[in-house]
């Protein structure tokens, strides 16, 4: 395993376990990242094996979602106008094609929670068919902080979780939740209460409990999923839409850079 990598890669049994590796930047998502999270689609799809992928963060972060530095950058470059729009129309295009192939890939999808998670980390794991979480696991929508509409499919995921008016409340507030109550809203299955070394051990054992049934997971999950319209792959489309024609207006360039500035 490279430790270095930005996703590390193991499996354990027909369990693929996937951990999101930049700790020093809260595991948020830049180009690398989206670059393997587009590997990981790959060996989903191709993992005859796998019946399960996991996903968990390396330190006290699951996901800070979008990586802010990559974001300040961007707003500081003067080599070329609207260069946030840019990063953000390949962060998206990028990661959204990882994301819809994940869901449709078969395995069933995992979050191990293992602390905060914001904006496109909120996301990933909406985008998850189980999530169990630590009591650390504070959850941010973020996206409204800055002036910008979700993507990663929340915005596909998130009402289907909660309903309508509690995703919008959540999205256009931004404020934090906390784990106790986003488990009442159905966002986590489970609240596991252990260290970080038996935490993880936790999740798998659940999770080996869900996949006993075989092709019957696979059969029931694709049933569900083919249950909820529009497609994923529409409405991933109409945020990336969405966020990256919010990204070139200039006002908006403008406060997220002020945004960012603060502590």
């Amino acid at each position: 395993m490279n430790t270095s990598a930005p996703i590390e890669i193991r499996q354990e049994e027909r369990i693929l376990i996937a951990t999101l590796n930049r700790p020093e930047a809260a595991n948020g998502i830049n180009p690398a990242m989206a670059t393997a999270l587009e590997d990981l689609a790959r060996r989903v799809e191709e993992g005859s094996d796998v019946d399960a992928l996991i996903i968990i963060g390396n330190g006290r972060v699951f996901c800070s979602g979008g990586d802010v530095s990559a974001f300040k950058a961007a707003l500081e470059s003067s080599a070329e106008e609207g260069a946030l729009a840019a990063l953000l129309n390949d962060l998206a295009s990028r990661v959204h094609a990882a994301l819809e192939r994940l869901v449709s890939a078969g395995p069933l999808l995992i979050a191990a929670v293992n602390g905060p998670a914001t904006g496109a980390g909120l996301g990933l794991l909406c985008a998850c068919d189980f999530a169990y979480a630590k009591p650390s696991a504070v959850l941010r929508a973020g996206f409204s902080r800055l002036k910008l509409s979700p993507d990663t499919g929340t915005t596909y995921f998130l009402p289907r979780i909660v309903g309508y008016r509690k995703a919008l409340e959540l999205l256009l507030r931004g404020a934090p939740l906390q784990s106790d109550i986003a488990l009442q809203l159905g966002i986590f299955n489970e609240i596991i209460d252990a260290d970080d070394a038996s935490f993880l051990g936790e999740v798998v054992g659940r999770t080996k409990a869900l996949i006993a049934a075989g092709p019957a997971v696979v059969q029931t999950r694709r049933l569900l999923q083919q249950s909820l319209q529009p497609s994923l792959g529409e409405q991933l489309d109409r945020e990336q839409k969405a966020l990256v024609g919010l990204a070139a207006l200039p006002e908006i360039g403008s406060f997220i850079r002020a945004a960012l500035a603060r502590p």
